[in-house]
């Protein structure tokens, strides 16, 4: 399965804004996917040892996302060309299931606690 493959790490940007200053922050992820598919079940790209994953939906259709068992992890939505446009928490705070469904295609995935504002998110820079 996906998640036991030894992973590189890599670096992905995320451009910030502090009043009229903008700066880019870093962030460690473990790799980036594609999926042609509009339901992803997420503990199947995301354990323990994933500090960040960036995921790409390739159709046309809204996505549901199964984010059970997922945490503790932020998801920062970005729009086709990339601009930010809201966030979604994953923490177990419970026995139920967790499920989200989004209309956006760039998702980045954190592992909590993460480094940055999230009011001076303005983009993800590839």
């Amino acid at each position: 399965m996906y998640k036991n493959l030894k992973q590189i790490m890599k670096t992905a940007f995320i451009k910030l804004k502090d009043g009229n200053t903008t700066s880019s922050k870093a962030i460690t992820i473990n790799d980036s996917i594609t999926l042609n598919e509009s339901f992803a079940d997420m503990a199947n790209y995301l354990d323990k040892d994933t500090v960040g994953l960036l995921v790409h939906f390739k159709h046309q259709q809204n996505n549901l996302l199964n984010l059970t068992k997922v945490s503790p992890y932020i998801l920062l939505f970005f729009d086709e060309e990339l601009f930010f446009k809201g966030t979604s928490y994953s923490i177990n705070s419970g026995s139920g299931t967790y499920t989200i469904q989004t209309q956006y295609k760039n998702i980045l995935i954190i592992k909590m606690p993460f480094e940055f504002d999230l009011n001076e998110v303005i983009r993800f820079q590839k």
